[in-house]
């Protein structure tokens, strides 16, 4: 059994009623478990100060991490601490408004990864799109491949090894849910699967996160400009070679 962690804010009935009939068709190969997400909205800032290391996260992107953006990384840690506790080995995580491929083998290739993910290595499998890669081999799935990441955005639907949940679990508080980049620099191999099986409901609106503001380059220190800058540059390079996974759905 693939055991799957679903992030999903107490209030947010609808949508836990959505994800439980999208992962039914599945329940003979999924151990579903629903964590409850923390809505940093809510929160003070002299809360979200002691739960978050906002110098930190200043340094990082040139901003202050929102009460929504902190509520949305400590839901992802609170899976991670929870597999960790259990002894798991490997974990699918999901965002409540995740939606599938429609033609996608989910059995299979969720399967084929986890298999993957059976190792001391620290890696993440993305299922989701929106990601820039270098290189492409072949899954133990036909028609489906494994690319590198360099860099992604977005958190609704990943797999993740305990190796990895250890280091972040172990890192400061500072990061973005879904700063795979670097993540990557703390030591955590990130792959895709391509093309990609998973996206995100248009009809649900981000129900923790709110909207997202990017780097403010201009309060960053030189080192850190010069690290968004070499970001950017490697991006536009893999966009012109097609090494870019757009999410379609």
């Amino acid at each position: 059994m693939v055991k799957v962690h679903v992030i999903n804010l107490k209030t947010s009935t609808d949508r836990k009623q959505y994800i439980e009939q999208l992962l039914s068709p599945y329940q003979d190969f999924m151990d579903v478990h629903i964590v409850e997400a923390v809505d940093g909205r809510s929160l003070f800032e002299r809360q979200l100060n002691e739960l978050w290391n906002q110098k930190e996260t200043y340094e990082t992107y040139g901003r202050y991490m929102k009460g929504g953006e902190i509520g949305c990384a400590l839901s992802h840690r609170k899976c991670y601490e929870e597999m960790l506790g259990n002894g798991d080995e490997v974990a699918l995580v999901l965002e409540d408004d995740v939606v599938f491929e429609e033609n996608a083998d989910v059995r299979g290739i969720i399967t084929s990864v986890d298999m993957m993910l059976r190792t001391k290595k620290p890696m993440v499998v993305l299922l989701s799109g929106s990601y820039w890669y270098f290189r492409r081999k072949s899954l133990l799935v036909a028609n489906c491949g494994l690319a590198s990441v360099f860099e992604a955005m977005g958190a609704m639907s990943y797999m993740i090894n305990r190796a990895a949940a250890e280091i972040m679990t172990a890192v400061d508080k500072k990061y973005l849910a879904d700063d795979w980049y670097n993540w990557r620099g703390e030591g955590i191999m990130v792959y895709a699967v391509h093309p990609h099986i998973a996206g995100d409901f248009d009809m649900f609106k981000s129900d923790i996160a709110g909207d997202y503001e990017g780097w403010h380059r201009e309060n960053l220190s030189s080192v850190h400009k010069i690290r968004a800058y070499y970001r950017a540059v490697v991006r536009r390079c893999l966009g012109r070679i097609g090494h870019w996974e757009k999410r379609e759905f």
